[in-house]
């Protein structure tokens, strides 16, 4: 009998190269040509060159080289380091894939273990990040408000599209991970006379102008604000 496996999580090696990248290059090497490797792994044209140049910098070779044949044709292959790259992340996913079976077997047993693994894999580049669980769901005209309490003690509030929750399928008291953004928080040095919901530690991206104009420094007391549609939800399926 096939189980599901309690715990899966997609590869990401450093400096940004992730499963989509490693996709564009497998549909290069498979279709010879950008425009069909864009349009098979759900690109546009110029997103694909976006990526092949972030890849490329950070190679000490090209990865991907013109085909020139005979008449007019043309196309794209991978270099010898495209391919020896493309080798070698997928020898990566099988070592991932086997590493995962052994954790899901060992640890089928104990779901507390289970869950802090569940957390430990879900990453983001947003750098406010929250556990929580589903309060409730106000299913608007427009958009849907899904209340999450946290287990900081405080409860967040996120405005989600009526198609991001029907996709996300979510119900009450299920566990989800709130993300916001610094560069979505606002921070406010007078709040005299709002009544706000209480926080936690936040992390805010400001320009240097705002700070001095808010007068910041360490100890400053600062309110911290967002809206919340900036609030993105993550749930594990």
């Amino acid at each position: 009998m096939v189980r599901d496996r309690l715990i899966d999580t997609e590869l990401t090696i450093g400096g940004g190269l992730n499963v989509r990248v490693f996709k564009l290059l497998e549909a290069i090497d498979r279709e010879g040509s950008i425009v069909s490797a864009a349009k098979v792994t759900g690109l546009s044209y110029k997103g694909a060159w976006q990526i092949i140049e972030r890849v490329n910098q950070l190679s000490p070779r090209p990865l991907i080289e013109s085909v020139v044949g005979g008449g007019h044709s043309k196309g794209t292959r991978l270099t010898e380091t495209g391919l020896a790259l493309l080798s070698a992340f997928r020898r990566l996913e099988c070592e991932k894939e086997r590493f995962l079976e052994r954790i899901n077997e060992e640890f089928s047993h104990d779901p507390t273990i289970l869950i802090w693994f569940r957390r430990l894999l879900m990453k983001s580049s947003a750098r406010n990040q929250w556990l929580g669980k589903v309060a409730s769901i106000n299913v608007g005209a427009v958009t849907s408000e899904v209340t999450i309490h946290m287990e900081t003690g405080m409860t967040l509030v996120a405005n989600l599209t009526h198609a991001s929750l029907k996709s996300m399928d979510l119900s009450f008291g299920e566990e989800v991970l709130a993300l916001v953004k610094s560069s979505m928080i606002i921070l406010v040095t007078d709040m005299e006379g709002y009544r706000l919901s209480a926080g936690g530690e936040l992390v805010a991206s400001v320009t240097f102008e705002s700070s001095e104009s808010l007068g910041l420094e360490v100890g400053t007391p600062v309110t911290a604000i967002f809206k919340a549609n900036s609030v993105v939800l993550g749930v594990r399926k």
